[in-house]
């Protein structure tokens, strides 16, 4: 048995590590997209932001406002992305695999696949992942807001 487990323990991390790698890389590509929504939100609401310094609000109340904004969008996509993996979950579990390999088969033999589930998510994980998504979107919004908050007041109201 220890020379069967050791090469599916070395498979598994490979598969570990090619799966987290990618993960890096989805994270990567999401949090440049809310880093171009946010610069792109601020380059509409110019005149907006120029008002806001013209009567008076503080450089902080700016930034919070695009701040609030970015973190939002990160909770709606840990949202989506948790609702997504629950019912990812739910139907691998209700798959029944067959015959892929020799491999495979001696594994589903060893183990009786009807009384074991595929995986077990914990709930705590879910609010994790949503946490998580809120500070990538609050991380990646960061510096769209500082450049909301540079703008100077009277070529904003001036601009179209």
């Amino acid at each position: 048995m220890e020379s069967v487990r050791k090469p599916l323990e070395e498979e598994a991390r490979k598969q570990q590590m090619m799966l987290g790698g990618l993960g890096a890389v989805s994270l990567f590509v999401a949090a440049l997209g809310i880093t171009n929504t946010m610069i792109m939100s601020i380059s509409e609401r110019t005149r907006e932001i120029g008002v806001m310094k013209a009567l008076g609000c503080f450089l902080g109340n700016i930034r919070t406002v695009f701040l609030m904004e970015a973190g939002f969008i990160g909770l709606i996509g840990g949202f989506i992305g948790s609702i997504l993996s629950v019912f990812t979950n739910e139907a691998a579990k209700s798959m029944q695999i067959t015959d892929i390999g020799s491999l495979w088969t001696m594994i589903t033999t060893a183990m009786d696949p009807a009384n074991s589930p595929m995986s077990i998510v914990p709930l705590w994980l879910y609010g994790f992942a949503i946490l998580f998504s809120i500070c990538i979107g609050l991380g990646s919004g960061f510096y769209p807001a500082n450049k909301a908050v540079h703008i100077s007041a009277m070529e904003a109201i001036k601009r179209e």
